[in-house]
């Protein structure tokens, strides 16, 4: 069961790196509003259609509220910010968002959910903020617009914070992975929808090429796919060592912004990141050699 938990979370880190490339190109022609509500509408559809094929009924009395708060933070909030962010930001700079998750999660889990800390994570949370401040250190900014697209990520990785923990304490219940997901998505497209209602300009004509519209394809299967994946693998794995393996995202995402974007990644900007992988990676590499020596003087 470990590995197959393994196997969706690292399926999820994959097309989540991708998302940043993709929302690049699919706001070349659509909206921030429209785009990330079309997502959410349409991913809600699929999963609902999805988990009545495989005999779930979708109750919300016996789903219960906590799935439908998850979806309000994330994806709701989390992809509002995230694409209005990119707007100012380059792909590779938001990626790196996820670099903080693995030393405010293992804390948070142990005060919320009693999970086992590791007190490693320090040695790798000072290894990981040199490297983001190496990281900053080659990235242009842009003045106002720069330093706003900058706390919009801080917002969202707020969020994901406090969302990572709820989705834990979802998934160590019985409620079905897919419920779950299909309840996220609902709630995520009501806040959404709202957003395009009170600020969005709803004359906007959406004139999107052949190629923008299978992007917003690729965005909509890469909402509804990674959180379904990512939701059955927290049943298992606890809120650390999922935030250790979401920092993957980083270098797939450097990645694809180098090869479909074009994106500059400098020796300062890969120095930079290749620190902050090092240092989420450090706890865990910590504790294995430990367990190894160990084993070997017994």
């Amino acid at each position: 069961m470990l590995v197959r938990s393994y196997s969706f979370i690292l399926v999820a880190c994959f097309m989540w790196s991708l998302n940043p490339v993709a929302n690049k190109v699919a706001l070349v022609d659509i909206a921030v509003p429209q785009l990330v509500l079309m997502r959410a509408i349409i991913s809600a559809i699929i999963l609902l259609i999805i988990s009545l094929l495989l005999g779930h009924h979708f109750n919300p009395k016996q789903i219960g509220w906590r799935p439908f708060v998850l979806g309000i933070l994330d994806p709701g909030l989390t992809s509002l910010l995230f694409v209005t962010s990119l707007t100012v930001l380059s792909a590779s700079n938001t990626v790196l968002v996820m670099a903080l998750m693995p030393f405010s999660q293992p804390i948070l889990g142990r005060l919320v959910l009693k999970e086992e800390f590791q007190s490693s994570v320090f040695a790798g949370a000072l290894l990981a903020v040199f490297g983001l401040a190496i990281f900053f250190m080659g990235e242009e900014f842009n003045g106002s617009d720069s330093l706003w697209g900058n706390v919009l990520l801080f917002t969202v990785f707020l969020l994901m914070v406090v969302s990572q923990l709820l989705t834990r304490k979802i998934m160590i219940t019985e409620i079905p992975a897919i419920l779950v997901t299909s309840s996220q998505m609902i709630s995520a497209s009501f806040v959404l929808l709202a957003y395009l209602l009170l600020f969005g300009d709803l004359d906007l004509p959406l004139q999107a090429s052949s190629g923008t519209m299978m992007t917003l394809v690729y965005l909509v299967f890469s909402m509804a796919i990674p959180f379904f994946l990512y939701n059955q693998a927290m049943r298992h794995l606890p809120v650390g060592i999922a935030s250790l393996l979401l920092v993957l995202i980083i270098p797939f995402g450097f990645l694809f912004a180098a090869i479909f974007l074009g994106e500059e990644i400098t020796w300062i900007k890969a120095t930079g990141a290749m620190l902050v992988m090092i240092g989420v990676a450090l706890p865990h590499l910590l504790q294995t050699g430990r367990k190894h020596f160990s084993v070997q003087h017994k």
